[in-house]
């Protein structure tokens, strides 16, 4: 039996009651009814940038199982849930794909319009069916989050925040030295050799990782330092000016102060 592999890291859930006998190396194999879903992650931020036109994305999906014949697959607005509206906010490349007997997954494109994209932000939910096999119980819904971008020139500048870290501020962002990087300019302003909270972004996504560094803060048990918090994601929006960072405050061998949000916003 073919060992049961997970689309993009998809769904365990929901198997495991079927996971029943092993394969010929040992390994567990799924033994339940075929089924169809969306790939992780099932939620998205997506930007339109300006004078593009247009942005296309794959929305991917997968079987628990190879299917045993050829599968149509069809992609459903949840109308109901969405702001965004068919046509003027997106389009959907291809409603339906045809998955060959033997193969596990595939994927839908998905067109977003520049002329309706916002700089708020609009939401669109999807649904998933299939001709031969149900839709999971999980994984049957995919979310985006459409915006408009803005460049990120016009993200910089004066912020206010109130964070853990500092209390209320102002702040500048400005670019930093490397490709693709931004600085909190002396946000450690107890770091007398680096002062600067130093960052990297996405510049597709505006996802935003930085590494550990020092706050230069000595407490009575030692040397704080900032590293992101373990599964949370970091980000900016380019228009509406705002960065929000999930940051965990620790010192080394003794403990940490847990997971932090800090949120600056444009003025």
């Amino acid at each position: 039996m073919k060992i049961l592999k997970v689309l993009l890291g998809l769904f365990l859930v929901g198997a495991v009651a079927s996971c029943n006998n092993n394969d010929d190396n040992g390994q567990v194999a799924y033994g339940g009814s075929n089924v169809v879903a969306f790939g992780n992650p099932i939620a998205r931020d997506v930007f339109v940038f300006e004078g593009t036109g247009f942005t296309e994305i794959q929305v991917p999906f997968g079987f628990v199982k190879p299917t045993t014949e050829n599968t149509t697959v069809t992609l459903t607005v949840d109308t109901e849930n969405s702001v965004g509206v068919e046509g003027t906010d997106f389009t959907i490349v291809a409603s339906t794909v045809t998955v060959e007997a033997g193969e596990t997954n595939g994927a839908f494109v998905v067109r977003l319009l520049e002329g309706g994209a916002v700089e708020a932000g609009k939401k669109v939910v999807f649904n998933i069916s299939s001709d031969k096999v149900d839709t999971a119980v999980f994984n049957n819904a995919y979310t985006l989050n459409v915006s408009r971008s803005c460049t990120v020139e016009s993200f910089l500048g004066q912020f206010s925040s109130n964070t853990w870290w500092a209390g209320p501020s102002t702040n500048e962002i400005a670019f930093g030295t490397a490709e693709n990087s931004l600085e909190i300019v002396d946000f450690w302003v107890d770091n007398a050799t680096a002062p600067n909270f130093v960052m990297s972004y996405d510049p597709d996504t505006f996802v935003v990782t930085f590494q550990e560094q020092s706050t230069g803060f000595v407490a009575a048990q030692g040397l704080i330092f900032a590293r992101p918090a373990e599964g949370k994601t970091s980000r900016f929006n380019p228009c509406t000016r705002v960065l929000t960072l999930e940051v965990n405050y620790w010192i080394p061998n003794v403990g940490t102060y847990g997971d932090k949000v800090e949120v600056f916003t444009g003025i």
